[in-house]
């Protein structure tokens, strides 16, 4: 097995056993270094994903894991249902386009007012929400707690079951 050669559904079944209870990869067979027969596969990224290397390519766990239970590379992004991108249990996996993965996201670390689509402007709040490439202006209230209102009604609305308000 060389470098740069395709992963193939057969190939990966080979190299790797992964459990959907618990969304860990095992390495089947010596691939040298730490890749020992028996083996966790992957570590976890700087930005939280399980990356497993295989000839030489980096693969993120999600995108495997939807590969190795369905036998197809997934056409979209794969989301995270509860948003911990190492958590790669099958049942937490599903596909999304960039939209509905981003309405699933938490609150930034820069947002300042602690509700997601919400920001201060003086003594007052906007609350504004993404789809499909463009920011949807939902308005200016005299609270927090209507703007969080709305955005959250607007989630819902435009991302059903991708919506996360917090």
């Amino acid at each position: 097995m060389t470098r740069g050669r395709e992963l193939t559904h057969e190939l990966l079944l080979r190299l790797l056993r992964y459990d959907p209870e618990t969304g860990r990869f095992t390495w089947l067979v010596s691939r040298g270094g730490k890749a020992q027969a028996g083996t966790n596969a992957g570590a976890v990224n700087n930005h939280g994903y399980v990356v497993i290397y295989i000839f030489g390519k980096c693969y993120m766990g999600g995108r495997l894991a939807w590969f190795y239970m369905t036998g197809q590379w997934p056409p979209a992004l794969i989301d995270h249902r509860d948003t911990n991108r190492a958590n790669n249990r099958w049942g937490n996996l599903r596909e999304a386009s960039s939209s509905q993965n981003g309405a699933n996201s938490s609150r930034p670390s820069t947002n300042t007012s602690g509700v997601k689509g919400v920001y201060r402007r003086g003594s007052r709040y906007i609350a504004q929400i993404a789809s499909g490439g463009r920011r949807i202006y939902l308005g200016i209230f005299d609270d927090m707690e209507s703007a969080a209102a709305a955005y959250a009604k607007a989630a819902q609305d435009e991302f059903a079951e991708f919506a996360r308000a917090v």
